[in-house]
């Protein structure tokens, strides 16, 4: 019994390792005239692995029980037999190592002694660096830059100031024959103005003066008085003449259109117009050859049905290109 037994073995197992699974599968699709790319779709897998199947190359694949899970599942969509393919299957596979791939692939870690991480740590170093000690150095130049500008100018100041004050006393205290020639040839430059030039250079901010009880004596100082009354000038008129108009009134501008829309027609186009405040200006139909004219209050939301109807729009006297508005000869846009 035992010796049935066994040669009814040995006779099954070299009929069960002897079927060529891939070569099986293949003539049973292509007798169903499936393509690899129905099959692909229908199993859900890519279509390299069920060419890898059709090729018994089953280490294609991640583990063993992903290979044995895709023949039950060819073999139900090819309506075979799938115990006798997993007999096969599974006495090829018998004796081999199970093994199971990776699901990731785990990087190996960085470190700091990395030459990534250390190239990365000197940029990041440097632009630090950079920052810390060149952006004070530019603050405090341009501050210096101004401080000695300030410097410049406050001293241009007292210069002119101590210039004007040197000149007045050599003015007020020349000698007689000096004095005779100014006036000879202030005399000789007078003009139509109540003030010459030379006059004008003789006055000085110190014009502006009052008396120690607080009244105002005059516009011009005691020196400047006596030099205009020598060379024959009125100060009152000086006074007159250098004292700030009022500025006249701006006139108010005239728009040079009477109304904020214009629109001529050259062909029947139905129009509507309305102002901010939703108020239909306009709505109809407009006839070759007429205008339309409207004011209201801006913006205005207009809507022509047949824009190749219009021959021109203004708005507020300038011509307004509603071109880039029109779909379908109907132009929707807005006048603001």
């Amino acid at each position: 019994m035992t010796t049935e037994l066994q040669t009814d073995a040995s006779e099954t197992k070299p009929t069960v390792e002897t079927i060529n699974i891939g070569k099986r599968l293949r003539a049973k699709r292509l007798e169903l005239e499936f393509d690899e790319r129905y099959v692909a779709t229908e199993l859900k897998i890519p279509i390299d692995q069920v060419r890898a199947l059709e090729a018994n190359n089953f280490s294609y694949f991640r583990s063993v029980t992903f290979a044995r899970g895709f023949l039950k599942s060819y073999c139900r969509l090819l309506e075979i037999d799938h115990s006798e393919i997993l007999h096969a299957f599974d006495a090829e596979r018998s004796g081999a190592e199970s093994t199971i791939k990776p699901v990731d692939k785990v990087n190996k870690q960085t470190h700091l002694g990395d030459p990534i991480v250390i190239f990365t740590s000197i940029v990041i170093v440097a632009v630090l660096v950079f920052l810390v000690f060149w952006w004070p150095s530019q603050v405090n130049e341009t501050v210096s830059s101004d401080d000695t500008q300030n410097e410049v100018n406050a001293e241009n100041t007292i210069v002119s100031k101590d210039t004007d004050t040197s000149e007045e006393p050599v003015v007020a205290e020349s000698s007689d024959a000096t004095s005779a020639e100014d006036n000879a040839d202030l005399k000789t430059n007078q003009t139509a103005d109540p003030v010459s030039e030379q006059t004008a250079e003789v006055i000085s901010p110190k014009d502006n003066q009052t008396a120690d009880d607080g009244s105002v004596v005059t516009g011009l100082s005691a020196e400047t008085m006596a030099i205009l009354e020598e060379a024959g000038v009125n100060p009152e008129e000086v006074v007159k003449a250098t004292a700030e108009m009022p500025d006249e009134p701006a006139l108010p501008v005239t728009p040079s259109y009477s109304d904020d829309i214009e629109i001529a027609f050259d062909a029947d186009c139905w129009a509507e117009i309305r102002d901010s405040t939703g108020k239909i200006l306009f709505s109809g139909v407009k006839t070759a050859g007429s205008k339309l004219a409207l004011t209201g209050k801006a913006p205005y939301r207009v809507v022509l049905g047949y824009a190749k109807g219009v021959s021109s729009l203004k708005y507020k006297g300038k011509t307004f290109d509603f071109s880039p508005f029109i779909r379908k000869d109907l132009a929707r846009f807005e006048l603001k």
